[in-house]
């Protein structure tokens, strides 16, 4: 029978992209890592990973292997969750990763709720970004995520990961009230913006997202800014750098007010879903925090109007 640890270590290896990464994740030394890999070669009868330097990549045969470590995690923790809920008792520690700015105002009133219901559960909340909490979720660093996915990017699913959508909001043109373009409130075509300025980061999948749509509408955007933080975007569109593409939730910078224009012909809108390991769905800290999220995710406030400024 294959060693259960040593294919948790090749699941780790594939998913830091090097057997240091891996190491230090679970505080092994490298050396360790690298004896316990071979040795599931030998178990298997097969090479599982292609070495070059610090950095390794994966057979066939490996990415196999992981695939069925996958279901094994799922089926483990599904084991220790249906055990955990025997006694109807909700304790423990419930990590919860949650993006900055909007992310609180979802997580926070299901997590308070949480602790005035379950005062044996300790919940403790972790910065991540829009897309960065899914993978954090599958390696067991956190329990649950709030996450994001946006129209025309697609996103690759993870293995062994539940993802539910909470709530859409509609991402519309961010720009400086006193700018000529911001007069008329209505949608605008985005071959209207070509010449101006944009604050767009390549890197995030609300980048990727105005990468396509510009290439859609015929050009190039002339990005000024690739800054991934919406308040310190928010605030240089206020200042007149430029455009930015924001989705709704995303609250305005104080004092710094800027208008949202819808995009004529596409409708450009972001989905916020939680992300769970599927074998820790029946876990009683997470059946207890996904009614309280959808819940908050009901009572959010709806969007301003379109073209409407805040200060």
């Amino acid at each position: 029978m294959l060693n259960v640890r040593r294919l948790l270590l090749l699941r780790e290896v594939e998913a830091r992209g090097s057997i240091v990464a891996a190491a230090q994740a679970l505080n092994y030394t490298r050396s360790a890592v690298s004896q316990q890999l071979s040795a599931l070669e030998a178990e298997t009868g097969t090479t599982l990973l292609n070495r070059s330097g610090n950095r390794v990549e994966l057979t066939a045969a490996g990415h196999l292997l992981v695939r069925h470590a996958e279901r094994i995690v799922a089926q483990l923790e599904s084991a220790e969750a249906e055990l955990r809920s025997h006694d109807g008792d909700v304790t423990g520690e419930l990590r919860i990763g949650v993006p900055l700015h909007e992310g609180p105002s979802l997580v926070a009133p299901a997590a308070t709720r949480l602790r005035t219901l379950h005062p044996r559960l300790r919940v403790t909340l972790h910065g991540v970004t829009p897309t960065g909490g899914r993978e954090r979720v599958r390696l067991g660093e956190l329990d649950v995520a709030l996450a994001a996915r946006y129209s025309h990017v697609p996103v690759t699913g993870r293995p062994g990961l539940h993802e539910e959508e909470l709530l859409t909001d509609d991402i519309r043109l961010a720009i400086a009230p006193d700018h000529p373009l911001a007069r008329h409130a209505g949608p605008r075509p985005l071959e209207d913006f070509a010449d101006v300025s944009w604050l767009l980061d390549r890197t995030t999948d609300l980048g990727r997202l105005g990468l396509h749509v510009c290439a859609d509408a015929g050009f190039v955007p002339d990005v000024v800014c690739d800054a991934g933080d919406l308040q310190a975007v928010l605030g240089l569109v206020a200042l007149g750098w430029g455009v930015a593409l924001v989705p709704d939730l995303a609250p305005d910078r104080p004092g710094h007010p800027v208008v949202r224009l819808p995009v004529r012909g596409h409708r450009l809108r972001r989905h916020t879903t939680v992300v769970v390991r599927e074998g820790a769905l029946d876990s009683p800290p997470v059946a207890a925090l996904l009614p309280a999220l959808r819940e908050a995710a009901g009572g959010l406030a709806a969007p301003s109007p379109p073209g409407t400024g805040s200060g």
